[in-house]
């Protein structure tokens, strides 16, 4: 780790030094940079700040060596893997969600030739129908729109769920500030769905699937929703199905590289 701080950490500071010199950064504008991370730091936004700006770089980085399904970014509301039940035919919702749209999401796990994989492992995850996240915000338990899936003989999977919303990242904080006021962008996310896709050998894949012709798809705040992570868009008797498929390719490959 030391090497690798040694390697990368010099050519950061220079790369920022460079900004600075090319744009003539003054006493004033250092100040207000400084402040400005101290308010980051304060209002406990780090991680969103370097989801919304730097995250989608080292997965394009990751991308690049990988043969299967592309990666994403995984985001700051992952609980950790106790906090994921087995699931067999639905994620658990809120019982004030009961009348909102359903969905069902449902694929297969294979290798990259195509040969299923049973028993793999599929933890996912996904906003509430009003933009939350259970076990971050309101208190609301961890429990619901959570859970892991085990793939059949087959490698397939299916389960039901509550349709996500767009929403907006932390936006009343130096984020939303630096976002909306000062680079004039917005802090919009597309409605997706997040999943870790895990089998014995294999390589994990972490990544989120977009919902074709939903509000901000292509114009993601976090740079990401990449064009193969958009599910077309399919509906059977009236309920939007998420076709969401994982090639998985062997764990040695990644170690050979």
């Amino acid at each position: 780790m030391s090497a690798r701080v040694q390697q990368v950490v010099p050519d950061l500071v220079e790369a920022i030094r460079d900004v600075m010199k090319k744009h003539d950064v003054t006493f004033q504008d250092y100040g207000a940079a400084m402040q400005f991370l101290i308010n980051v730091q304060e209002t406990g936004e780090l991680p969103v700040l370097v989801d919304a700006f730097f995250n989608a770089t080292v997965v394009d980085i990751e991308n690049a060596t990988r043969k299967g399904t592309k990666a994403d970014i995984q985001g700051p509301y992952y609980l950790g893997a106790d906090a994921y039940n087995v699931v067999t035919d639905k994620l658990p919702h809120r019982p004030e969600d009961a009348g909102a749209p359903d969905m069902i999401i449902r694929g297969r796990i294979t290798d990259l030739d195509g040969n299923p994989i049973a028993g793999a492992t599929l933890d996912m995850w996904h906003s509430t129908p009003d933009g939350l996240y259970s076990g971050i915000h309101d208190n609301i338990d961890p429990k619901f729109y959570r859970g892991r899936v085990i793939t059949g003989a087959d490698g397939s999977y299916s389960v039901s769920s509550k349709l996500p919303v767009p929403y907006q990242i932390p936006n009343s904080g130096p984020t939303g500030l630096l976002l909306e006021k000062y680079l004039e962008r917005h802090s919009w996310r597309p409605a997706h769905i997040h999943f870790w896709a895990r089998a014995d050998g294999q390589r994990d894949v972490v990544n989120q699937a977009y919902f074709e012709g939903g509000d901000w798809v292509g114009d993601d705040c976090c740079d990401t929703d990449h064009l193969d992570l958009v599910v077309p868009e399919l509906i059977e008797n009236g309920v939007r199905v998420m076709e969401v498929n994982f090639a998985l390719e062997p764990a040695v490959a990644m170690a050979a590289e």
